[in-house]
Formats: C-alpha cells, structure tokens, sequence
C-alpha cells in the first residue's frame, strides 16, 4: 500500500508540473516565433553606438566590450549611476549586427523563467520540502501570467534596452534573494561557500540596476538580516559580504553625478517631497493592487492554495511556524508601495510602462508569497492541535493534480474568451503575438525594417529619407524616426550608419523607398 501511494504521488507530482511546463510553453511559443521581427530601436541605438561602432572599424569584440566599460564610467558622470545597467545597454545585441536582435527578447525571457526557477527552488524544494511538480507547476504558472499580463509587453519583453534593465533585473533580484535563503538554510550540512560568491556577485549586479528593483532588494536583505540576528543564527555574518555589496553598490549607483545631469534635463520641476512621495506610492500602491487583482491573477492565487497548503504541510513537519500573518501581508503591501517611491521622488508620477511591468512582476511574487504565508500559518496551527499526521493530510497528490487541471481549463476559458474579443486579446501579450504572426502583420512589418536598413547602407547620400513603418505587431511597437534632426532617435540612427541626416516621413499608399530615394536626389 506504501509503495502504491508513493507511486501515485510520484504520477501525479509529474502531471502537475507538466500542466504547468504546458501553460507556460503555449504562453512562450507565440513570443519567441515573433521575436524573429524584433529590432532595435532608439535607446539601443544611444547606449550602444560607441561598442558597435568600436566593434565595425576594429572587428575585436573585446575592443567593443571596453568601449562599452568605457561607457558605464562616461555615463556615470553625465547621465545615470546604473553601472551594470549601462554595460547591458551598451552591448545590446545589435552591436554586433542587426540580424542578432533577435535574441533580445528570448534572452529576457530566459532570465525570467531561470530567475524564478531557481528562487521558487530553493523555497519549495529546499527550504520546504515540496515535491518538483508542485515546483514547476507554480512556477510556471507564475511567469505565464507576467508574460501574458506585461503592463508593456514591447517595454518588458521586446524593446532590448527596456526589457533588460527592469524584467531581467526583477529576475536577477529574485537569484539573489534565493542565494540568501539557500544561505540561511538551517538544514545545511557545510557552508555553502557557492551560494556565498553568487549572492555577492548578484547583489552588486543588482545595485546597479533600475532602482525600484534594487531598492526592493535592499529592503527584503535588511527584513531577512534583521529577523537572523534577532534569532542569533550565525549565518547572519555569511549574509553580511552580499548585504555590504549591496549598500554599496546602492550609494555608487545613487552618488553618480550623472543622476542630477539626468534629473535637470529630464524632470526639472516633477519630483515631490518626501512627504507627498510616501503619500502617492501609498495611494498608488491600493490603486493598483486593485487594477491588477485580475482574473488570472486570481485563478493563479486560487491554484496556490492547494498547492501551499501540501508544501505548507512538510514545512510545518520541519519547523516552520509561518507565524504573524497579517504583519507578513501588511509587510508585503508596504513593501509593494515602495516600489513607487524611486519614481515618485524622481518624476512626480508612476514612470512609464516599463517600470510598471517590473511592479507588475513584483506584484504577482507577492501574491503567491502571501498565499503561501497564510497556509502555512494554518498549516502550523493544525500541526500544533495534533492534526498534522500524514493520515489526515488535507491535500492528496490526487487532489492537487485535480485542482490543478481545473484551473489550467479556467485559465484557458478566460484566454480564449478574451482571445475572442478583438480589443480584450490585445491586453494579452502572447494572444497579440499570435494574431500579428496569422495575419502577416509581423511578416511584412520585418520585410518594411530590412528595406529600410538595406536602403540605408547601399544608399550613397549622406541624406535620407525613409517612410515611416505602417502596421507594426502591438507587442513590438515601440515608436520610428522622426521627420527632423532635433531629437536623439534619428542622430544616434545616423551616427550608427555614418550619414548626416536620417528623416522620416508619410509616404503614399503604394510608395515606397524607391520614391524615397528620388525624393532626397
């Protein structure tokens, strides 16, 4: 009977991993078959032109990569403190040819996906005790809904310069997060010296990233430093090197000069104060925990329930106590209403949709989080009564592997109802991708980009003019040209391709480059 029911577990431990390895892949598919027609675009242009232009005339990569080095300490001074950041930036994918682009959007994903891969691992499995299917499955489910969910696909997902800086530091964010943890496991044998050098080398990578994600960061290392030195676990001095690093790297990030260079010439008169700054991010803070509880939101907390209650269960055997769940709910809305702060301060507002998506991405970690909190303080206190058996356990394998199937067909049913919709799909990234690849929209909006290029660099004059792209893909429309001079988009184009003047305009239906170029002879 023992060896039945562990095999049966063991079936359906797989089959709820693979309902959610099956959300994921059908959310992934539609994104990766359309990042074939991504390109690269303004912001990409001006942090990367000095490595490919390094790159072109030297054909070394390593003379491009310290150009790009070169770059972080120039735009230190003159721009913003985001160290790591501006190396990403400065070696994004097109410095070494247009053709590669195409990875940029695959590349973000990919972090993504390990990011919380790796983090919901070490909580799960390792801190835990759940089994790899529940792993998977919830992790997952986690990511498909980000991905589908994206405030700005093309800003999260697409558009390199963007996706890197705010979705692939919220991913780095939680690898480090899951180092510490893995750090402070107390069912550790030896020190995990591996675990201590990845921590350190994220925390300085992530202090030199966007600052909602690395002030975040910072936050959730003090609440986990503080609560080990309250509890004297001497792993709070293998802690200490990555929370060093990360305070430093911080005050670097922030003391750059470049950071008031940017604050003049950008938003002059738009900070707030510190009292109006806490009062917005708190009101912006309910605004959207309330606009983004949406119907996949709350189909991926009600598939967290069954699946925290089992893992809640195990962590209950080896100790945890999941005590005070209200503070933990109350802590983790404060801890969302921060992530407002670094824009508020700055800007007087939310920020652009980029920053949304990575408080999007945030916002849905911590939902999951508190989900699990609250089981397990259930979970804890039904241990504690003397309930906590292995006879009377309240979520069987079997049960789970249900629960798990109805809610991938309700996820479904809610896609495909929007799906139906003409406007509702847009909302949707991947549904907007698969619309734009059947229709021929991203096919022929790549065929419109390679003309132009192509046009570009066979053309002799050192003055052009291009038309405009019409009917760009949803996900992958981030703006064109302009149809003058007086704006870095089209120098940094021109300083990238070695002409003088590089304009934009609406051409005719029918017209095309051929008109262009008799047009600017």
């Amino acid at each position: 009977m023992a060896s039945d029911r562990t095999i049966t577990e063991r079936r359906t431990s797989v089959a709820v991993g693979a309902m959610g390895a099956a959300v994921l892949v059908a959310v992934l598919v539609p994104l990766l078959l359309i990042s074939a027609y991504n390109h690269s675009y303004a912001d990409d242009w001006h942090y990367g032109v000095w490595a490919h232009l390094a790159l072109q005339q030297t054909g070394n990569v390593g003379v491009a990569i310290v150009t790009a080095l070169q770059q972080v300490g120039k735009a230190w001074f003159d721009w913003q403190g985001t160290y790591s950041a501006i190396f990403l930036m400065a070696i994004e994918p097109s410095v070494f040819g247009e053709q590669c682009y195409v990875i940029a959007a695959p590349l973000v994903m990919a972090s993504l996906v390990a990011g919380t891969l790796f983090f919901s691992h070490v909580v799960l499995v390792e801190l835990m005790g759940a089994d790899r299917g529940s792993w998977i499955g919830l992790s997952c489910l986690v990511v498909a809904v980000q991905l589908l969910l994206q405030p700005s696909p093309v800003e999260g997902i697409f558009w390199f310069n963007s996706a890197v800086y705010y979705t692939t530091y919220h991913a780095a964010a939680l690898a480090l997060v899951g180092c510490v943890l893995r750090v402070c496991d107390p069912r550790r044998t030896s020190r995990p010296v591996g675990a201590m050098v990845a921590s350190c080398v994220l925390a300085a990578f992530v202090a030199g990233g966007n600052f909602v994600t690395a002030l975040v960061t910072a936050e959730v290392m003090v609440v986990v430093l503080a609560v080990l030195i309250y509890q004297g676990r001497r792993c709070a001095t293998d802690v200490l090197p990555a929370f060093a690093l990360m305070v430093l790297g911080l005050a670097l990030s922030l003391a750059a000069p470049g950071n008031e260079v940017r604050q003049q010439t950008q938003f002059p008169d738009d900070g707030l104060g510190v009292a109006q700054t806490v009062l917005q991010s708190s009101v912006a803070a309910f605004q959207y925990l309330q606009q983004w509880s949406s119907g996949l939101v709350v189909i991926l907390a009600a598939v967290s329930v069954p699946i925290a209650v089992r893992a809640c269960e195990r962590a209950a055997a080896r100790g945890w106590t999941f005590r005070w769940p209200a503070l933990v709910v109350a802590a983790s809305i404060a801890l969302f209403a921060t992530s407002f702060t670094p824009t508020f301060w700055a800007q007087g507002s939310v920020g652009p949709g980029r920053v949304q998506n990575c408080r999007f991405d945030l916002f849905v970690v911590l939902v999951v989080v508190d989900v699990f909190w609250v089981c397990g303080w259930l979970a804890a206190r039904r241990r504690a009564a003397g309930m906590g058996a292995a006879r009377t356990q309240v979520m069987s394998g079997v049960a789970l592997a249900w629960a798990m199937a109805l809610a991938v067909v309700v996820l479904g049913c809610v896609v495909g109802s929007m799906a139906a919709d003409k406007d509702l799909g847009e909302d949707l990234s991947s549904v907007s991708a698969a619309r734009s690849l059947a229709s021929g929209q991203a096919a022929a909006y790549g065929e419109q980009v390679w003309e132009r290029l192509d046009y570009i660099e066979s053309s002799d004059e050192d003055s052009l003019r291009v038309p405009y792209y019409t009917d760009v893909p949803h996900v992958l429309l981030m703006g064109d040209i302009r149809d003058n001079m007086d704006n870095y988009i089209n120098y940094r184009l021109c300083q990238w391709y070695g002409k003088e003047s590089i304009v934009g305009y609406h051409a005719a239906v029918g017209t095309g480059l051929g008109t262009a170029a008799s047009d600017a002879s």
